[in-house]
């Protein structure tokens, strides 16, 4: 046989005739497929991991209002803009994000160093490129940025007077 037309038309004819046959190409093919497969379920636990960290975030900017609803309404008081005020929640909230972002990439870097020692049969070698780093990392800081805006509203709306009445 001289090139993989002839390979795969060879095959389906023994397959016409009854016979199995398996070829190096429907092997590939069955490894691209699980390939794809894996990286769909790594994708939909990613997608859950992140709807969790944006519920957490959005949790924690609701506490960290709850506690300081007396500090948001001297804020308020002294003329500090409204704006200003979302924003700082929102800057808290920005770098929650991105540090648990930095926080998971490292746990990837570990993981990508310690799967191969585990695992020392394996020949795939996972790589993370710097692009895809970065941008995992500018992704959690955007998903809390998204999981803030509603406890920053709140935030401005708090009555001055009710929130330095607050113990």
């Amino acid at each position: 046989m001289k090139n993989v037309e002839d390979v795969q038309r060879i095959a389906k004819l023994i397959r016409n005739s009854g016979l199995s046959v398996y070829s190096l190409n429907d092997m590939l093919e069955t490894v691209r497929t699980q390939s794809r497969q894996i990286q769909g379920m790594l994708g939909a636990i990613g997608a859950v991991a992140m709807l969790v960290s944006a519920i957490c975030v959005a949790n924690t900017m609701m506490m960290s209002i709850t506690e300081r609803t007396k500090e948001i309404g001297i804020l308020k008081v002294i003329g500090t803009s409204l704006g200003s005020i979302s924003g700082m929640f929102l800057i808290e909230a920005l770098i929650l994000g991105i540090l648990g972002g930095i926080f998971g990439l490292g746990l990837s870097y570990a993981a990508q160093k310690l799967l191969p020692v585990l695992f020392e049969n394996m020949q795939v070698r996972s790589i993370i490129p710097a692009w895809l780093a970065v941008a995992g990392v500018a992704f959690s800081g955007v998903v809390a940025l998204i999981a803030a805006i509603l406890p920053a509203r709140r935030a401005m709306r708090i009555s001055p007077n009710a929130a330095i009445r607050t113990e």
